[in-house]
This record gives structure tokens, C-alpha cells and sequence, in this order.
């Protein structure tokens, strides 16, 4: 299939276009998932106590990659709006000043973690992890060019519907760091360091195969040499959907660096690998829902585009009936198979010892799965429709709250163990966030229809 036969079914039925793009974009963030457990798995082989320095310090790896994916989500949203209007001379311009952005906030990333690296690690009261923990973000510092730009070349291609593209390239990123983990971890005997280096080099490994198709021209958004220099309009259309989106996802990752520190005073260290643990599972089974998510976005951006509401609410709505419904029956299956999933993760004898408090944790976090999914459906139909600034205030509010009745639940005021409170918490801002954002993007839908409709019935055109 061609890259133009692409384009047109991102175009066409919007439940048939979603339907084509969730296969690959599941496929790929399958592999990322396999990837996440086999560096958790070889990671755990080191002992609980790179184990707790990898949980604790991830937060901060989270912080620097909101930037690459905040620019993704703006490139994916603007890219199709532009080529749902057929105007693909911007897009192009989009995407470049696309990765120009990428580079200047990798840079700038990487400059701030060094600088405020150990602090942090003071804050969060982990320093009896600090070697590990330094030893782990040193690759990420060093190469946090070619992380980024992973991210947003993805969100370039997903612009035009090229799901199998984007999915080769994450999928590339995955196996090369399954290969790479063993070799450097034990083979070169890097430990931590090894694991956060082998992350690194296999994101710049599949960075150079996507930006081959540009170089190329085997993709429908053209990048040239003249569109390659800074342009304060394209950037700024781009951060009119991914600043906000940055914010959110920054703020998103703050939250859960503080979040930690109120788990490291319920239960030390160990709480924060129970969390972690727990929320590697979480990732696999809400895979379904984020693949349907990812694939909504760029067909509700280009219904947009061209003025499709009813196209776009179509895909918004089919979008939030699936994910519900895998949600809902893969948080059965996983409180169902907890015991034996976690036992998977503790061979290690220091680990195994607490094998009960990572499967009472994992079974009470599955209620907030179907919730989870729903919240980012919400969120992408906003973006979709450059409301972009709401779920980044949405999220600010919610983080508050969260963090708020995490520290209460710290220092057990709710009458439970702190850090079974916490994971009451969780449970319950998720499911309360996931009808909140709903009901903004269905708002906020309304008033957009309003407006395109006038009195007479006839068009205005959406800028």
C-alpha cells in the first residue's frame, strides 16, 4: 500500500480508518510493552536495589521525554488537519520546524536533568539509590536528541495515516533494545548504566530508518531543504496543540515524581517497585485502548479539517465504546492471573519475599483500567479538535487533587496502611478523571458544531 492510499483511508469512514490503524499501532506498542518487561526483567537480575533505583529515578526519563511527545501530538494533529485540506506544502513545513523544536528541547532537556539530577534524588529522599540512579539517566542525558526525535518522527507519520511506518519504527526501537540489554547489562558488565544506554542507541538506531523514507520521499508530507529552517508560524501552529500537550504530559510526569516521594514515606523504596511493577501490567493490558486512541486522533484531526463534525464525532464515540470495552475485560483477566503474572517478576529471592504486596497491588489497580483508557480518548478528541488547553488545565487541576490525597494517604490519615490508601487513591481520581474529561470534549464539541452551524444552516469555515 502506498503512502497516498494511506492518506485516503485516513480520510474515508472514520470506524473502518481507526479499525485499519489499531492493528499496527497495537503491534508496535505490544513490542514497546515486551520490551518494557524484558529490561524490567533483566534489570530485577541485579537485585532489588537497581530494581528500586530504576522505579524510582523513571520519573525524571518521563519528564524529559514530555517535550518529543507533546511535539508529536502536535505534528499528528496539525499534519492532518493541513492534509485533510489538502494543503500539503504546510504540512511539510509543519513537520520540519517539527523536528527543529525536537532538537532544541532535547538539548535543553538534557542540560536541566544534569544540572538538577541529584537534587531531585534528595527531594524524593532516594539516596540510598543514587549511584544506580545517576548511572541509569547518564545515557539519557547524553542522548536525549535522538530519543525525542523518535517520538516525533512517529507522530509525522501517524499525521498522514501511515500507521505500518510508525509501527516499523517503534517496533525496530524495541528489538534492537531487547538484543542490546543482556550484551550491555551483563555481557560488557555496565549494570544499570547498560540498561539506559541500550534504550538510547536503539532509539537512534530506528530514528535513522524513519527519517530514510523522508530522505527518501516515500511519504506523503515532503521535507526539503527549504522547508528545513526556523518558521515562527509552523512552530507556532505545531505548539498551538503540542505546547499544551507538553504542559500536560510534563505536568502529568511531575505528578508522579511527587507521587513517589509520598510513597517512599508510606513504605520506602520498596513501595515505589510495588507501584511500578504493578503499572507495567497496567501498561499491556490498556494496550488495546491506546492503540484505538492513537489511531483516533489523526481521523478526527483531518475530519476536522475538512469540517466533517459529524465524522469526527463518529470516530470520537466508536473510539470510547472500545476502549471501554477492552479495558473492562482485560481488568478481569488480569485481577483474575495476578499471582502467577507477578511471580514472573520476583524470582529473585529479595524479591520474592514481598511477592503478596505486588499482587494485592496489581489486583486493586485494575479497577482503573477502563477509566484510564476513556481519559486519554477524551483528551485526544480536545486535541483534535485544538482545544489542546483544556486537558492541559484539566490536567493540572487532577494532579493537584491527586497529589493532595496522596500525602494525606502518606501519613495515614484515612485510617488505612498509607500505602494501601495511595492505591485507593488511584483507583479512584482515575475513574472520576475519565468522566470529567468526557464530559468537556462532548462540551466542547457542541459549541464547535454551534458555531460552524449558523442560524440558516450554512458553513463557516474552522481556522
Amino acid at each position: 500500500m502506498s503512502s497516498k492510499d494511506d492518506l485516503n483511508r485516513m480520510l474515508g469512514e472514520p470506524k473502518a480508518a481507526i479499525r485499519a490503524m489499531i492493528l499496527p499501532f497495537l503491534l508496535a506498542m505490544a513490542v514497546v510493552e515486551m520490551n518494557q518487561f524484558i529490561d524490567t526483567f533483566w534489570v530485577s537480575g541485579l537485585g532489588a536495589r537497581s530494581a528500586s533505583a530504576v522505579s524510582t529515578i523513571i520519573p525524571v526519563y518521563g519528564l524529559m521525554m514530555c517535550a518529543g511527545l507533546g511535539i508529536a501530538a502536535g505534528i499528528t494533529t496539525t499534519g492532518a488537519f493541513r492534509l485533510g485540506r489538502g494543503e500539503y506544502d504546510q504540512a511539510g513545513r509543519l513537520a520540519a520546524n517539527a523536528l527543529i523544536l525536537g532538537i532544541v528541547f532535547a538539548v535543553a532537556a538534557s542540560v536541566l536533568v544534569a544540572i538538577f539530577l541529584n537534587p531531585i534524588i534528595d527531594i524524593m529522599g532516594a539516596q540510598d539509590v543514587r549511584d544506580e540512579a545517576v548511572e541509569y539517566m547518564m545515557p539519557y542525558i547524553l542522548m536525549s536528541p535522538a530519543i525525542l526525535l523518535l517520538s516525533i518522527v512517529g507522530g509525522m507519520l501517524r499525521a498522514e495515516g501511515a500507521a505500518k511506518k510508525s509501527t516499523i519504527i517503534q517496533i525496530a526501537a524495541a528489538v534492537f533494545n531487547m538484543v542490546l540489554d543482556p550484551i550491555l547489562i551483563y555481557g560488557l558488565d555496565l549494570g544499570v548504566f547498560g540498561a539506559g544506554l541500550a534504550t538510547a542507541v536503539s532509539s537512534l538506531l530506528a530514528l535513522i530508518i524513519g527519517l530514510y523514507w523522508y530522505i527518501r520521499k516515500r511519504t506523503v508530507i515532503g521535507i526539503d531543504r527549504s522547508n528545513f529552517h526556523a518558521d515562527r508560524e509552523a512552530m507556532s501552529e505545531v505548539l498551538g496543540v503540542g505546547g499544551p500537550k507538553t504542559v500536560q504530559m510534563f505536568i502529568s510526569n511531575f505528578t508522579d515524581f511527587l507521587q513517589r516521594i509520598f510513597l517512599i514515606i508510606a513504605g520506602g523504596t520498596n513501595a515505589v517497585m510495588l507501584y511500578n511493577y504493578s503499572w507495567r501490567y497496567i501498561g499491556v493490558v490498556t494496550l488495546p485502548g491506546r492503540a484505538v486512541d492513537t489511531a483516533m486522533l489523526p481521523v478526527c484531526s483531518s475530519a476536522f479539517g475538512r469540517e466533517d463534525l459529524e465524522k469526527m464525532k463518529t470516530g470520537f464515540l466508536y473510539s470510547a465504546k472500545l476502549v471501554a470495552i477492552f479495558g473492562t475485560i482485560f481488568a478481569v483477566i488480569l485481577f483474575v492471573f495476578a499471582e502467577p503474572l507477578m511471580s514472573i517478576m520476583t524470582y529473585e529471592e529479595s524479591m520474592n519475599e514481598i511477592l503478596s504486596d505486588f499482587v494485592w497491588t496489581l489486583r486493586v489497580s485494575c479497577f482503573l483500567i477502563p477509566f484510564a483508557a476513556l481519559m486519554g480518548v477524551g483528551a485526544s478528541m480536545l486535541q483534535a479538535m485544538k482545544k489542546a488547553k483544556i486537558p492541559m488545565y484539566f490536567y493540572i487541576v487532577w494532579g493537584f487533587i491527586k497529589i493532595g490525597l496522596y500525602a494525606i494517604a502518606a501519613y495515614g490519615y484515612f485510617g488505612v496502611d498509607p500505602f494501601e490508601g495511595i492505591i485507593y487513591c488511584m483507583v479512584a481520581v482515575h475513574i472520576g478523571g475519565a468522566f470529567a474529561m468526557n464530559a468537556f470534549a462532548l462540551k466542547e464539541y457542541r459549541t464547535i458544531k454551534r458555531y460552524v452551524q449558523n442560524k440558516d444552516g450554512t458553513s463557516q469555515r474552522i481556522n
